[in-house]
């Protein structure tokens, strides 16, 4: 007896599957890493924005008072135009003055959740930009070009 053809059958055999899950797996250990990356610099850029609006507010309250708003010890502190980085949703940084005399002023955007690898910014009246992290002034550059 002989046995025409039998009908082929279609379908993906269990290597080809195995292979498509590895590949897949490897793709996906390195883009989540990389778009958490990519996230953080956003919310650091945001931060940044945040601190640079308060300091024009600073500026511009020194203008019109001849002094600089400082931290009130009576009440939580001096109301800020961007007290958190986002505006809205969930704070990522919380933004204040960390120290004030009236004739000077330091802003800090601290974060709020995950550890950063460039930690607490700093801004002062004279527009120096620091970051807690380290006192390099490489990294101090590299943090505050958001990279």
């Amino acid at each position: 007896m002989k046995f025409k053809n039998i009908a082929r059958q279609r379908g993906f055999t269990l290597i080809e599957l195995m292979v498509v899950v590895v590949i897949i797996g490897i793709l996906g250990a390195v883009a989540v890493p990389s778009y958490r990356a990519y996230v953080q610099r956003g919310d650091r850029a945001a931060a940044m924005a945040a601190l640079l609006q308060d300091s024009n507010w600073m500026q511009q309250q020194y203008t019109v008072n001849n002094k600089f708003p400082i931290a009130d010890t009576n009440t939580s502190q001096t109301t800020l135009p961007a007290p958190a980085s986002p505006t809205s949703g969930s704070a990522k940084y919380n933004i204040g003055i960390s120290a004030g005399a009236g004739t000077s002023y330091t802003l800090s955007a601290v974060p709020t959740g995950t550890a950063d690898k460039c930690g607490t910014f700093t801004l002062d009246n004279t527009g120096a930009r620091g970051v807690s992290t380290s006192t390099d002034p490489t990294f101090v550059g590299n943090c505050w070009a958001a990279r």
